[in-house]
């Protein structure tokens, strides 16, 4: 029995069984996150935000944070947002609710994994980004 013990475990440490990964119960928020880089993040006050996915738009409350890079950043919770294709309008203003920006770019929402992929995938959600310069794009 010892020996049969011993082989199990060589066998378990020669091929990296470790044991299943426990999963938590983290889950992934459906929307769209928003990250304004500096200096243009220095101006802005507000952010209203408009999603727009196979013929039906929304336009979830948008707050914004500063961040530790001299930016702000906030999320807008989307329920029913897909892995597809969607059209998102951002519109940033000052504190004189003059408008700074006012942009519209399409995305792609894509599940996430936050256990890592063995726990299974997350609600679908965009990551995009406006430069210090006013430019947008999409994040992976």
């Amino acid at each position: 029995m010892h020996r049969f013990l011993a082989v199990l475990a060589l066998a378990v440490t020669l091929c990296g069984c470790q044991g299943e990964q426990e999963c938590t119960l983290i889950g992934t928020r459906v929307g769209v996150q928003v990250d304004v880089a500096a200096p243009l993040a220095s101006r802005v006050i507000a952010a209203k935000l408009e999603v727009c996915q196979a013929g039906r738009c929304t336009e979830p409350k948008l707050e914004l944070f500063p961040s530790d890079q001299g930016g702000k950043y906030g999320f807008g919770d989307v329920g029913g947002l897909r892995k597809e294709r969607a059209t998102v309008r951002l519109r940033l203003t000052d504190a004189a609710e003059k408008e700074v920006l006012d942009r519209t770019i399409d995305v792609t929402p894509k599940g996430r994994f936050p256990n890592g992929p063995q726990c299974g995938e997350g609600g679908p959600n965009a990551r995009m980004e406006v430069d210090g310069e006013g430019r947008m794009r999409e994040r992976p």
